[in-house]
């Protein structure tokens, strides 16, 4: 039981430190808040969505599903970053920030699609173990990174449209 209290408390602190030390590589690389926080916004939705879900459909909180925030917060920024990166990359003065968001989509819609698949496959093969907090987890991981990839398709593009950024 001690070493259970333990987890829940290193997890509370290290799921927001994991947070922040992706959010400073994010500003190391991109330079600039504008491209940094819609990618943080997106792992935050998948994260309080998916546990939000584990919590509503009756889960209990255990040691293994204390951990889907660790897990799902650098899977949900991934396909983010790919997308912001080639945005910030094509972006020029004079273009339409919408027919670049389609240009970067038109060309990584199949690849995130793909690693998104392989991603939520894996961990939704956990459903299969006699485990059942592995089980649990598992679920859960897969359906966040579902709701992270559908937010990539939907909130990302709209975001970075909206964003008070200037090319350069």
């Amino acid at each position: 039981e001690a070493f259970g209290d333990q987890m829940f408390i290193q997890m509370a602190v290290f799921a927001p430190l994991a947070g922040l030390a992706i959010f400073a590589l994010m500003l190391v690389f991109f330079r600039r808040l504008v491209l940094v926080v819609p990618a943080m916004l997106l792992a935050l939705v998948a994260v309080i969505t998916t546990m939000g879900l584990l919590i509503g459909t009756g889960n209990t909180l255990h040691i293994m599903s204390s951990m889907i925030p660790i897990f799902l917060m650098p899977i949900a920024i991934l396909d983010a970053i790919h997308v912001i990166s080639e945005f910030f990359d094509r972006h020029r003065p004079g273009i339409d920030r919408r027919a670049t968001i389609r240009a970067v989509y038109a060309e990584l819609v199949g690849p995130i699609g793909s690693t998104t698949a392989t991603t939520a496959t894996g961990f939704a093969a956990l459903a299969l173990t006699p485990i059942p907090p592995v089980r649990v987890f598992g679920v859960f991981v897969a359906i966040g990174v579902a709701i992270a990839w559908a937010g990539t398709l939907t909130l990302l593009p709209a975001m970075l449209v909206r964003a008070p950024y200037r090319a350069v």
